[in-house]
């Protein structure tokens, strides 16, 4: 059984609202995005072709993926079109001013 644990991702303050911050925990290529006072943590590769979804537009709480407009929702890594796809979506905490992704299960 894999083990899990909370890796240091970025400093709480670094996070901007209505943005994506790319953070690579371990190189696990994660997407921290904080909206409205929230902060969630998804996969930074589509699941349709890995793109880094970094690069893509953010409205409300859509994703849109910048080489083939997929949309996913934010808050579930669930993708708009068909929902038995979705991204990866990760545990989080701040400490210390700190956010940490768990990694591992």
């Amino acid at each position: 059984m894999p083990e899990t644990s909370w890796v240091f991702a970025i400093e709480e303050n670094k996070l901007q609202d209505n943005f994506a911050s790319m953070v690579f925990p371990k190189g696990l290529p994660v997407l921290l995005i904080k909206k409205a006072g929230e902060i969630y943590a998804i996969s930074n590769k589509c699941a349709h072709m890995a793109c880094a979804l970094a690069g893509g537009t953010l409205k409300d709480y859509i994703i849109r993926c910048p080489c083939h407009d997929w949309r996913f929702d934010i808050r579930t890594g669930e993708f708009l079109d068909a929902a038995e796809i979705k991204l990866k979506v990760y545990e989080w905490k701040s400490s210390e001013g700190k956010i940490f992704i768990k990694i591992g299960e």
